[in-house]
């Protein structure tokens, strides 16, 4: 048999923990069509570990203790959803937004761009989302209360998708919002705009280039001094190229204005009358003297990054912030206008960060300026998590942002039951650096809380790669799990209380990690290629090589003179008896091709282990077998009509009548994302009986299973949750 044959089930596991989530799936499992939910198979509501999260893009500061923020985040169930948040002057505190449905796993998914606030009690913001395959505005309005979705917005007749990139507001009675929209009648994306006159939003003519010149454009910014005074620039993006344009609202019409480069980039402009704005960009900073704009210089990193946000209070003080790449690390940059040049300051950057994005300032005074964006503690984790910064006339001070819980990928692999009030459940979870780590949580008899578990840090350098595979308790005072780490096989010990770190002298670092323990003075743990280590009750000790077998998928001990272990091998042998001393290898009956992934006895003379069949076009049909003291016997086992693979990943026996195993299949020879299904089987004693467990939507896998009595049992895997990230799956059977 081949060694990808062998870790088809335990290897997947161990693989996917060094990959990307959606990969996790398409490694492990695929299936479709779920058999019918069975009332006595539950799925329940499972823990996962979360990570600080969101995105600041645009900040509006009505006074020095009346700022908005918005953006967007990715919540605990991996879905984009919009974000607020206010500052009171002392404290940033989430506000509740609403989240138009769609797509929300695409790259539009629903977020917001931009905000102003002209009172506390009165602010509109503006983003975007996905609806089927065209994108949509969208606006939402707060009224010193609540915000609310402006589901009327007027949409151009000739528009097959758009998006609203920035609002100004000089009043209640009195907003502009502008975007682009793509015009499905010349093939181009078009500037937009529209203004609210204190009941309603109303479309705006706008001045677009020549439209058989195919270029890209949208607005990405605006400023309102008054009703009759807004400035707004645009351009393409870097995969749509378009020419840079100025456009300025004179109260009844649009009209454009030079600009002083074809290839300037503005990202953000303030004005405070007809005769003063600001614009800031790529490298560049432009002001507005009532009739022309003027390129300046921008001194220090500040001229040389991305100014992305500028706010002016008058034509004497106005604050600019963005990034500048200061390679390897992407850093906050600040400048100030003191009426006749720009200064660069230095910004606050969280401690341990590698990236910090700065989107967006907005001053109420020029002792007064909030400015927002993102930081990251390295580009690769892809957890960004909300970053707000203040001015106080002096210096500019890191505050603590709402930082929303957003999704990491979380699984389970094991599981042990010693009641119904206590369970422990072990597996991985990926950190905000990338790093991946252990995972416990614990069953109280209402609830699933994950623990603390300590992590051994990598020796190398590089990110940790720790996981738990397998646990087994005797008390809720004892349990033993087991994984593998960045530098090697580790062990936890439970005492009832926490998780202590602990060594495995006798194993190399190698695939698979199991364990098994008949008190708290005898555990065994083996790896995939039979490396033993034995605990007696004060520490861990190698022991002898599990002999037969070319992996080992799981042992199960009843005292410290029987453990059986399973596996797979390429002659006959595929399970191996300890009697305290050595170990005796033991015939299975059944196909060479056999791969067992799990076993559990209730005594010497009774043991039950499920696994795999490897068939013809990758095809996989699931077994089991009985041990009854002297010899192994195959076992029929029913499994879905619609199969087209199916494995037994594990099983758990009260008595030698009553055992259960779990696993999953696939209706498809083709990998794909989500598609998989549990698998749930029952022992009498005389039949195995196929039950229908439930699935969540996206599917389901699960990898253990462990009965505190024969009418509870507790089955844990990984499943997809809405938005398609990797969660934690617990299902309970009675």
């Amino acid at each position: 048999m081949s060694r990808r044959r062998l870790f088809t089930v335990a290897g997947c596991l161990k693989r996917a923990i060094v990959a990307a989530p959606l990969v996790i799936i398409m490694m492990c499992a695929n299936a479709a069509g779920a058999l019918a939910a069975d009332p006595s198979w539950t799925i329940a509501k499972s823990a996962n570990v979360t990570l600080p999260g969101g995105t600041i893009e645009s900040v509006s500061c009505s006074g020095p203790a009346a700022c908005t923020a918005v953006g967007y985040d990715v919540n605990a169930s991996d879905i984009q959803v919009t974000l607020a948040e206010t500052w009171n002057g002392t404290s940033w505190q989430r506000q509740a937004t609403p989240s138009p449905a769609g797509d929300t796993t695409s790259s539009v998914a629903p977020g917001l761009a931009g905000v102003s606030c002209p009172a506390a009690g009165f602010c509109v913001a503006v983003g975007s989302y996905q609806s089927g395959f065209a994108q949509s505005g969208l606006a939402e309005m707060w009224d010193g209360q609540q915000w609310t979705e402006q589901s009327s917005f007027p949409v151009p007749a000739d528009s097959s998708g758009w998006q609203l990139t920035g609002v100004s507001c000089t009043s209640r009675n009195f907003c502009e919002a502008v975007g682009g929209y793509a015009n499905s009648d010349t093939g181009v994306n078009d500037t937009f705009a529209a203004t609210w006159n204190g009941t309603s939003w109303s479309l705006q003519a706008t001045v677009n280039p020549d439209p058989n010149d195919f270029e890209f454009e949208q607005f990405n910014t605006v400023s309102c001094s008054s009703p009759s005074f807004c400035v707004a620039w645009g351009s393409g993006n870097a995969g749509n190229p378009g020419e840079t344009l100025a456009e300025q609202w004179n109260g009844s019409a649009w009209q454009t204005q030079a600009v002083p480069s074809d290839d300037a980039t503005v990202n953000s402009v303030s004005c405070t009358s007809r005769n003063f704005c600001e614009a800031v960009g790529v490298s560049s900073a432009y002001a507005w003297d009532g009739s022309a704009w003027t390129a300046q210089t921008v001194p220090g990193s500040a001229g040389s990054g991305n100014l992305q946000g500028v706010s002016c209070t008058s034509r004497s003080f106005c604050e600019a912030a963005g990034e500048y790449n200061n390679s390897p690390d992407v850093v906050p940059v600040a400048a100030q206008w003191n009426g006749s040049a720009w200064t660069s300051q230095a910004a606050a950057s969280p401690a341990g960060n590698s990236f910090s994005h700065v989107n967006a300032v907005s001053c109420a005074s020029a002792r007064s300026c909030e400015a927002g964006g993102s930081w990251e503690v390295q580009v690769t984790s892809n957890d960004p998590q909300a970053l707000a910064e203040g001015w106080n006339g002096t210096a500019w001070q890191l505050q603590d942002a709402v930082a929303p819980r957003t999704a990491t990928y979380n699984l389970l692999s094991g599981v042990s039951c010693v009641s119904a009030a206590f369970c422990e459940a072990v597996g991985m979870h990926e950190d905000s650096a990338g790093n991946q780590d252990t995972l416990a949580e614990a069953w109280n008899g209402q609830a699933w809380t994950v623990q603390p578990t300590p992590d051994p840090a990598s020796t190398s350098g590089s990110t940790d790669d720790n996981s738990l595979l397998q646990v087994s308790c005797v008390s809720p005072q004892f349990c033993a799990a087991v994984g593998s780490g960045s530098n090697g096989h580790l062990a936890l010990m439970w005492n009832g209380t926490s998780w202590t770190l602990q060594a495995l002298p006798g194993n190399s670092f190698v695939d698979g990690q199991l364990v098994s323990c008949a008190s708290s003075s005898f555990c065994l743990a083996s790896d995939a290629n039979g490396l033993v280590d034995t605990w007696d009750g004060t520490t861990w000790s190698a022991g002898p090589a599990v002999t037969g077998l070319t992996y080992v998928g799981s042992v199960s001990c009843q005292s410290a003179t029987f453990c059986e272990a399973v596996g797979a091998s390429s002659a006959d042998p595929q399970a191996a008896a300890w009697n305290g001393t050595t170990w005796t290898a033991q015939t299975v009956a059944g196909p060479v091709s056999t791969s067992l992934n799990s076993v559990s006895c209730t005594t010497a003379t009774s043991c039950e282990a499920v696994g795999e069949v490897a068939g013809s076009n990758d095809e996989e049909t699931t077994v089991a077998e009985s041990w009854d003291g002297s010899a192994w016997t195959v076992q029929s086992v029913p499994g879905p009509s619609t199969t087209q693979g199916s494995q037994l990943t594990g099983v758990s026996c009260t008595s030698a009548t009553s055992c259960t195993a779990v696993g999953w299949y696939t209706s498809s020879t083709v990998p794909t994302f989500g598609q998989m299904d549990t698998v749930a089987e029952t022992w009498d004693g005389t039949a195995w009986t196929l039950e229908s467990s439930p699935n969540p939507a996206a599917g389901g896998l699960l990898n253990g299973v462990s009965c505190g009595s024969s009418q509870a049992c507790t089955a844990v895997g990984h499943a997809a949750d809405q938005g398609g990230q990797v969660a934690t799956l617990i299902e309970n059977g009675d």
